[in-house]
């Protein structure tokens, strides 16, 4: 698109040359050792102007402007370089020799734990648009993640689980901002999906583990998002399928940027079509939510972000009744939702040594349950805070630390009951990245916290390690520490909640990654303790507890290993992940040490996606397998003894990109479980009578999805 335009620029002016004068900039750009450096980015700051070098490192270009500006040099693995001009001359000619970086794979990267989707750094394992392309994960970030290696998918449950964790031991994080019910509300047994589109980000960190001190209050994971910085030009999309219509436009200056849309769901003629084999609509849910976002830059390397989100959604379905003794008698269960999200951010950059971030972040959510006539209220506000400031002492350490302020309210209304509680965190910490060859690489970091509920406080160090070897390949050790606050249903008694601890788990793992020719394979074990577990024991009603303590313990521990070829075959892009898992733990209720039932033995993903160029039309394809999750069966004689069937899926796609009116427009259409395999997650069991479950499935056995996407540009704009 920026070549489009600045081309649309050139034309424009080159008509009115006689109004302006001309100058040609132009020269080669080598590096250190005397070699060239083809792609490097050469920009007129704050203009349109500028190109990239050719295979021989030269570059050259036209620019119309007048006055002093500074002419930019970037490549990744290299120091940029800028230099100032002054406009206009007959001809600038300007060689450049850049030197090499040490943060980058051309030295070594801390990578132990983290898988990296963003557009800006090198050794990329995914980005935006695979999330997007991948089949079977509808769009979805985190139905994109399950693929990867760690994560797996546990039924119809709606959260996200990594390694032997819980759902609630994964943060996701927002511009550093974590976020509270990152997933859409929703009733038991009916999956989820996230709340955030995957194009909101530039950059998408999953870390399985080991991840930085700069992050908090997550025992086993975090999902680190960025969201985009200024647009290329203004504007406009409209999304329309069976189920949803949507729309946007964002209005793009030289330093500013404003947008929004409306998106409005509806699924009516979805479930007239389809009907779920596990429930019965007595509400479709419909949906309207919309987001706003405000783009400011505050000097050539200054911005402030803004981004706002609501959105309120309902639902009404009708389970059967496994506990009645009656036939036939089923629950009516009603879910209404109300969600409120906004984020705020600041960078810059002072000097060449220092970066300033500080941003901000609220969020409300209120859902609304009816059971059978009965109602239930939940829901949370949270207020965040924090300050980040880096120090790049030298091109081989950087230095970064920071301060971050939490306020969460919590409450829950069952009946005449009201039960709420509120808590505060503060958290500081510090973290050096510290290159201490070329070839090794090391990331040392304390955390510190103080949550005044639980009235302690925890330091939690952070080590990670990394040494090259080759010119391709690099091991890596990390080590850490994770605290997290027990979950709020836990804390609403001050009678059953004083004396609690923090949660925690030590992490222990050791990877191998090589990456060349747009091939990468990875491998990791790890190895997790938990300590200090919530544990209790139940009280006569369920989220009743007659006793709460942090006697629970556990462990998890594996192999992951990753394999992504985008060279071997033409137009061919695949990734294979599998992992191990061995986890026991004793918490909650469990009377024993056990397997838990969000946890299967064996994960294996296969993602295939080709391209098609006579057609214009991307094919995918995504292969699942899950040896099968323990079931809980209250008449076995041994806890958790009994083992869900394995779950194999595939599922399809194609996106089909053509133009309507001279508008660019995607047309996408997908299958889940195209061949119509038999998915078990489990059994729900009557309390009443032990021959009486009802097997746990998802909605459909086969689901399908079309939809169009189009792109209103508007060319006389820049």
């Amino acid at each position: 698109m920026k070549t489009i335009l600045r081309t649309l620029l050139l034309l424009w002016l080159f008509s009115l040359g006689s109004v302006w004068a001309q100058t040609v900039i132009q020269g080669n750009v080598t590096s250190q050792k005397k070699e060239t450096v083809p792609g490097v980015n050469v920009i007129l700051v704050d203009t349109y102007d500028g190109t990239t070098t050719d295979l021989d490192g030269n570059y050259s270009f036209t620019t119309y402007e007048e006055g002093s500006f500074v002419l930019q040099f970037s490549f990744i693995g290299f120091v940029p370089f800028s230099d100032t001009v002054q406009l206009p001359a007959d001809t600038l000619v300007i060689d450049v020799v850049l030197k090499e970086e040490f943060n980058e794979l051309r030295a070594v990267v801390v990578s132990a734990g983290a898988f990296e989707a963003s557009d800006e750094k090198r050794g990329v394992i995914l980005r935006p648009l695979d999330i997007v392309t991948t089949a079977g994960a509808s769009g979805d970030l985190y139905g994109a993640l399950t693929t990867l290696p760690g994560a797996t998918q546990v039924g119809n449950d709606d959260g996200f689980y990594v390694r032997g964790g819980s759902d609630y031991e994964t943060m996701t994080i927002i511009d550093g901002i974590p976020v509270q019910n990152p997933f859409f509300s929703t009733v038991p047994d009916l999956p989820s999906r996230g709340r955030f589109a995957p194009f909101l980000f530039k950059g998408t960190v999953f870390s399985t583990g080991g991840y930085s001190a700069e992050y908090g209050q997550a025992l086993s994971s975090a999902i680190i998002l960025t969201t985009q910085d200024m647009p290329d030009a203004s504007a406009s999309g409209i999304s329309l399928s069976p189920i949803f219509a949507s729309g946007f436009h964002t209005q793009a200056w030289k330093n500013t940027a404003i947008g929004g849309g409306l998106n409005y769901t509806n699924l009516y003629l979805f479930n007239a079509l389809f009907q779920p084999q596990t429930y019965e609509n007595i509400k479709d849910v419909q949906a309207l939510s919309g987001n706003v976002y405000f783009r400011q830059k505050t000097s050539q390397t200054g911005i402030i972000k803004l981004y706002g989100q609501f959105e309120g959604s309902g639902l009404g379905v009708r389970f059967p009744n496994v506990d009645s003794l009656e036939e036939g008698v089923k629950d009516d269960i009603f879910i209404f939702n109300r969600y409120n999200y906004l984020n705020i951010s600041y960078r810059e950059l002072f000097g060449n040594k220092w970066t300033l971030n500080v941003a901000a972040g609220w969020s409300e959510n209120n859902d609304s349950l009816t059971i059978n006539g009965f109602n239930v209220s939940r829901g949370d506000e949270s207020l965040q805070a924090k300050t980040t400031l880096t120090y790049q002492a030298s091109e081989k350490v950087r230095v970064k630390a920071g301060t971050e302020v939490w306020n969460i309210y919590n409450f829950q209304e069952a009946g005449s009951d009201v039960f709420d509680v509120t808590w505060n965190m503060v958290a500081n910490f510090a973290e050096a990245d510290v290159f201490i060859t070329n070839d090794l690489a090391g990331r040392i970091g304390v955390r510190h916290e103080y949550v005044d509920i639980v009235g302690e406080h925890n330091v939690a160090p952070r080590i990670s390690l990394a040494y090259k070897l080759g010119k391709n390949g690099q091991v890596g050790l990390a080590y850490g520490e994770f605290y997290q606050t027990p979950q709020r249903q836990f804390l609403y008694d001050p009678t059953l909640s004083e004396g609690l601890v923090y949660e925690r788990a030590t992490h222990y793992i050791a990877n191998y990654q090589v990456s060349a020719n747009d091939r990468t394979f990875r491998v990791e074990l790890y190895h997790k303790d938990y300590k200090d577990l919530i544990s209790f024991v139940p009280g006569p009603f369920q989220g009743v507890f007659n006793s709460i303590d942090n006697s629970g313990f556990g462990y998890a521990r594996g192999i992951d290993v990753f394999f992504r070829d985008r060279k071997t075959l033409d137009n061919t892009d695949y990734w294979i992940s599998y992992s191990y898992l061995d986890t026991r733990r004793r918490f909650l209720d469990y009377p024993v040490e056990t397997q838990p039932t969000f946890a299967a033995d064996h994960v294996m993903s296969v993602v295939y996606k080709y391209y098609i160029g006579a057609i214009s039309t991307q094919v995918g394809a995504t292969y699942r397998f899950i040896s099968g999750w323990p079931v809980y069966n209250p008449y076995d004689d041994v806890f958790l003894s009994e083992i869900s069937p394995a779950f194999h899926d595939l599922s399809i796609n194609a996106s089909y990109l053509t133009r309507i009116k001279d508008q660019f427009t995607v047309i996408f259409a997908s299958v889940n479980n195209v061949l119509g395999l038999e998915q078990i997650f489990g059994k729900t069991f009557s309390i009443e009578d032990p021959g009486v479950f009802v097997e746990q499935r998802p909605p459909l056995v086969t689901s399908f999805f079309l939809g169009m996407f189009i792109n209103i540009s508007y060319p006389n704009q820049n």
